[in-house]
């Protein structure tokens, strides 16, 4: 064989166990990168599932904390309404009751002028029926109290009987006036 011959075949041989050394080294390496990428994509994956619960806990939370807040405010709203309406209510009752005790004063100072002359008797029915609605207004005030009122309220109804003792209406309306305006004040 010539020496020639023998160089190119050693060159051949060469070439094609060291193509397959250098592909056995290829492959191993490409296998060391492949495992080397699937745990970095694992570890970037469990990071992103993490990232994700705290997010969605942190939502969680916050629409808890905004649910109780609406809540809170939609209550103390709820609150604030029902006590404004409470008092329109109450401060109609007292309106009411004070008129009517102002007409029956007028009604029993009327009658007492015309006791003894022909006008007594009307007069009388009169005072009679002024006393009948203040009598009525008084059950208003009763049911809408508060108690400080209601006994205020008795008390100027009393000041306008007939029988009543000197002049006690303007002290017992004024009593009635401050626990009104004392119940009627926003606490």
């Amino acid at each position: 064989m010539d020496e020639a011959v023998v160089t190119a075949l050693v060159a051949a041989g060469a070439a094609i166990a060291g193509g397959g050394l250098t592909g056995w080294f290829t492959l191993s390496a490409a296998k060391r990168q492949a495992a080397a990428a699937w745990a970095a994509g694992e570890r970037q994956a469990a990071a992103a599932w993490e990232a994700g619960r705290q997010q969605a806990a942190a939502a969680w939370d916050a629409g808890q904390l905004q649910a109780t807040a609406q809540l809170d405010v939609a209550r103390r709203t709820l609150t604030e309404q029902t006590l404004a309406n409470q008092r329109a209510v109450r401060r109609a009752a007292y309106v009411t009751f004070l008129s009517r005790t102002d007409s029956a004063q007028l009604a029993l100072t009327a009658w007492q002028s015309a006791i003894g002359t022909s006008e007594e008797t009307a007069r009388r029915r009169e005072y009679d029926v002024a006393m009948g609605a203040v009598g009525e207004a008084l059950n208003v005030v009763r049911l809408e109290g508060p108690e400080a009122v209601t006994v205020a309220a008795e008390a100027l109804r009393n000041s306008l009987s007939a029988s009543a003792l000197g002049p006690q209406h303007p002290v017992t309306q004024r009593a009635f006036l401050e626990a009104a305006r004392a119940a009627l004040t926003p606490v």
